[in-house]
């Protein structure tokens, strides 16, 4: 049975770090991983009447975007499902709710991290995590310069043995 496991984002490379310590852990088990980015509720009439036309899906960087799939496909052994959220609220009992409907196990995040409101209408849930009666495990970020870049999601391992060698063209 698949492991899930839930990660916050600010929609930064960055904070798609633990991903790689996540997978480490599992042992070569399957693990769901979900992702989520929590944005404050709607609570004008033109906020609700507008709420289509502003998806934030629509804002989410391409770099961003591309770190998602590099990580997906790197992992592909070992992660099962590397779902993307933005989530409509923050309370500890909304993050409760969703976290047992999704059976989560454990909280991955940055230690240290500063996590940032990207969007208009971000919250910083990370609090309100550490609240929800789960395992929070804490991330040491690396060392080495350049992580938070492309760059850094193109190694296997700590011998930074590239997963895409000169030349060759990432497989679709």
């Amino acid at each position: 049975m698949s492991k899930n496991i839930l990660l916050p984002t600010d929609l930064t490379i960055t904070s798609l770090y633990p991903i790689h310590e996540i997978c480490k852990n599992t042992g070569g088990e399957p693990c769901n991983i979900y992702l989520i980015h929590t944005l404050d509720t709607p609570t004008g009439i033109m906020d609700l009447l507008f709420l289509q036309e502003r998806k934030p899906y629509k804002m989410l960087s391409p770099s961003f975007l591309e770190a998602l799939e590099m990580l997906r496909r790197k992992y592909a052994s070992v992660i099962h499902l590397l779902s993307f959220e933005f989530l409509y609220g923050h309370t500890r009992a909304y993050l409760r709710h969703y976290m047992e409907g999704r059976n989560i196990a454990a909280i991955y995040m940055l230690k240290g991290y500063e996590y940032k409101s990207t969007l208009d209408q971000s919250v910083n849930s990370i609090s309100t995590l550490h609240k929800c009666k789960l395992p929070v495990i804490q991330v040491e970020r690396a060392a080495q310069a350049g992580v938070g870049t492309l760059t850094t999601l193109l190694y296997k391992s700590p011998e930074n043995e590239p997963l895409v060698r000169s030349g060759e063209k990432i497989p679709a």
